[in-house]
């Protein structure tokens, strides 16, 4: 009885402690969009993405909806297939992601927050929240892009996990000028 009041007790802090990070972030964001808006050039784009907030890969959509320089705030969304194991069967995995970058140049400070939810063809539902610390490559005037970031996985349903994982990016914007 004593084990399971403790197990209770740990879940309950860490879902805590993890809505004080969530409430940090949206806190610093929205300090973020108070310094100013501008346009931006490219607004949107379409990245591959080995491992990472996926799983094993993953082609998302990214749009950038703030752009007070150096910062940009985009939000991006996936889609992803990964086995699991024989119980739960293929793994259909949606990352959507929430990334601010810094830098004037070409190589940019990439940070994130996300939720990957994984929808199994035996009927399980799970949840993952992904962080991304890294850096975006794009040079001035090119549509092409790269990332390399450290994405670590977290489970916090059933007990706290953290999976250290990275992953690679290959993106193309659909404008001409650079971030």
């Amino acid at each position: 009885m004593r084990r399971m009041e403790h197990l209770t007790s740990r879940k309950i802090g860490s879902f805590t402690r993890t809505k004080h990070v969530l409430l940090t972030l949206c806190l610093s964001f929205l300090a973020i969009c108070a310094l100013g808006q501008n346009t931006i050039q490219n607004k949107q784009g379409l990245y591959f993405e080995l491992a990472g907030s996926g799983g094993l890969g993953s082609v998302n959509y990214e749009r950038f909806f703030l752009y007070a320089t150096p910062w940009t705030l985009s939000w991006s969304a996936g889609l992803s297939f990964a086995p699991i194991d024989k119980n739960n069967g293929t793994g259909i995995v949606f990352p959507v992601m929430l990334h601010s970058t810094l830098g004037k140049k070409a190589l940019k400070l990439e940070l994130g927050i996300g939720q990957g939810i994984t929808l199994t063809t035996k009927g399980s539902l799970f949840a993952l929240t992904t962080l991304a610390v890294g850096t975006r490559i794009q040079a001035s005037g090119s549509r092409w892009f790269y990332r390399v970031t450290f994405t670590p996985l977290i489970s916090y349903l059933v007990d706290f996990q953290v999976q250290p994982w990275c992953g690679i990016s290959i993106g193309y914007a659909f404008k001409n000028k650079a971030i």
